[in-house]
């Protein structure tokens, strides 16, 4: 990881560069390596090439940790230290992962990627990997193969295997004959009006007892004519 600055300027100058971190506006110490707002040591020397490249002045600053020299941008100064550190020039520098190389984007494979890796929370990655953390094949007890309600759904009408139907009391309840009687209570007086035990026959007072029981289902109050006037029903609740 390095920074390397590279620039042209008459030959024999005294130069010298910093460096801004734009992100937070902090300067690059060169005391202790460091960003800070008020540097112990803020320029530093920039020496010219040689030979054929006479007139270049370049330098390879060197670390440069991705702790200090986070993801950004930064800017490069050029100062002429021979008039009071006056700057010359500035070059704009993209930093990543404590370098200024270029980032070259490669081909990468997500799923390559093991789960939750460095996934913040609540990240799909995340969720991903702190949960679907077994096979699916070991959660599930279906043997497999054609599932008969999904390849040939079938409704109530059409299914004509009545095995083990059977018709519950609170079927009938719920079906209203008149108000206040279901078809339940309603088959009491008409079971004990057909086989039950009746008494008082021309007294004008005719009591039915239920069918197959001793209860009283029917009092009925008659005339001479056998006419009923008046009926109390005693239905089972």
């Amino acid at each position: 990881m390095a920074l390397r600055i590279r620039y042209q300027y008459p030959t024999g100058s005294l130069l010298g560069y910093s460096v801004e971190r734009l992100g937070d506006g902090t300067f690059f110490d060169f005391n202790d390596s460091t960003f800070k707002a008020s540097p112990t040591t803020l320029v530093a020397a920039l020496p010219e090439d040689t030979g054929s490249f006479a007139g270049r002045y370049k330098i390879t600053l060197a670390s440069t940790p991705a702790s200090q020299f986070t993801d950004g941008d930064y800017a490069v100064t050029i100062h002429n230290t021979a008039a009071l550190n006056a700057v010359v020039g500035e070059l704009a520098v993209v930093m990543h992962a404590g370098s200024d190389a270029t980032v070259i984007p490669g081909p990468s494979d997500p799923w390559a990627t093991q789960l939750p890796a460095t996934y913040p929370a609540g990240t799909a990655g995340a969720i991903l990997g702190g949960n679907l953390d077994a096979k699916v094949s070991t959660r599930s007890t279906y043997a497999g193969g054609p599932v008969a309600s999904v390849t040939a759904p079938v409704t109530v009408g059409a299914n004509n295997d009545k095995t083990g139907y059977a018709l519950s009391p609170a079927g009938l309840d719920a079906i209203q004959v008149e108000a206040g009687v279901n078809a339940r209570q309603a088959l009491s007086p008409i079971l004990a009006a057909s086989a039950g035990v009746l008494l008082g026959a021309g007294t004008g007072t005719i009591v039915i007892k239920g069918g197959n029981v001793a209860v009283t289902r029917i009092t009925a109050t008659t005339d001479n004519a056998g006419n009923r006037t008046a009926v109390v029903l005693s239905l089972p609740s």
